[in-house]
């Protein structure tokens, strides 16, 4: 009696496997009626467009660089525009080490770079700007974080009190809706972009390669510059 009834639950549980194999068989086969958002193909992030964009800045020797990044993150169109080049001479040593492949000693190199956000929405992109700027004086706000942090002020950054950091620009001068200035950082908006970009080291035109300064964001000569990278042309990803 035993024997029999160890036979039929035996048999009982190989039809109960079988079955269910079935079952699953039949329900994998009609996953796209029961869960057609599974099979659906996930969305296609494009791949970041580069594009090459003539010479920047005068007094380049070589090595210049010139860049546009388009890609598309969270609905926001991006635009990372960014420029280097060397600009001093090569001294002996540095010409030695370049026909080895190798870099030069005393390379001195010019870099500038600019990022575009295009958000259509004005709210949206009015919290933009203010984060932006709030995540950069933030950023003033520690120093020696390579192996821990030291805050430099107790003073909480919010929305309320960024502005009271942020020096304006002459919108009028720039031709945009709004321009600030935090340390060496500068923000803006005009019609559906945002833009940002850092104030560089640049060399000065037509003197000794080793003559450098800030740029002066509130020269006309700088701002007919600069001004046109913040209307280049992105082509949506």
């Amino acid at each position: 009696m035993n024997g029999e009834r160890g036979r039929s639950v035996s048999t009982g549980v190989i039809a109960a496997i079988l079955i269910a194999i079935v079952a699953l068989s039949i329900f994998f086969q009609n996953l796209d009626i029961f869960f057609p958002q599974l099979l659906e193909p996930d969305p296609q992030i494009p791949p970041p467009v580069v594009l090459e964009l003539p010479s920047f800045l005068e007094g380049c020797l070589r090595n210049e660089e010139n860049t546009l990044t388009i890609y598309e993150e969270d609905g926001i169109v991006h635009g990372d525009q960014f420029y280097q080049c060397e600009i001093n001479e090569l001294s002996e040593a540095d010409e030695i080490l370049k026909k080895q492949g190798l870099a030069s000693i005393n390379s001195q190199e010019i870099h500038f770079s600019m990022s575009i956000q295009i958000i259509r929405d004005p709210i949206r992109r009015q919290q933009a700007l203010t984060r932006e700027m709030m995540d950069w004086q933030r950023l003033l706000q520690f120093v020696g974080c390579f192996y821990h942090c030291i805050r430099l002020t107790e003073i909480e950054i919010t929305e309320d009190n960024i502005l009271d950091y942020a020096v304006p620009l002459d919108a009028g001068d720039w031709q945009v809706d709004q321009i600030y200035q935090i340390d060496q950082e500068v923000f803006g908006t005009i019609g559906d972009r945002l833009f940002m970009f850092h104030i560089a080291n640049v060399l000065i035109p037509h003197e000794p390669s080793d003559e450098v300064v800030l740029l002066d964001v509130t020269d006309p000569l700088i701002i007919n510059k600069i001004r046109p990278l913040i209307d280049i042309e992105i082509p949506q990803p």
